[in-house]
């Protein structure tokens, strides 16, 4: 029997150390945020995975990481 295939993979957000779920795609929830590109330029240098979706709204209304 073939082991099931994970969509979704757990992670921990570098910033706030919460657990949650990324999709990896398309279709995961930080797509759906509008985040401006000099942001995710700041966020990528600053962190080496994805934040959590709290992290990531909360440094859109900051404008800063």
């Amino acid at each position: 029997m073939k082991p099931k295939m994970q969509l979704i993979e757990p992670e921990i957000c570098p910033r706030c150390g919460k657990s949650f779920e990324c999709g990896k795609s398309g279709k995961c929830w930080c797509y759906e945020i509008d985040t401006k590109p000099f942001m995710l330029e700041l966020i990528n240098k600053k962190y080496e995975s994805c934040l959590c979706r709290s992290c990531l709204e909360e440094v859109n209304r900051l404008e800063k990481v």
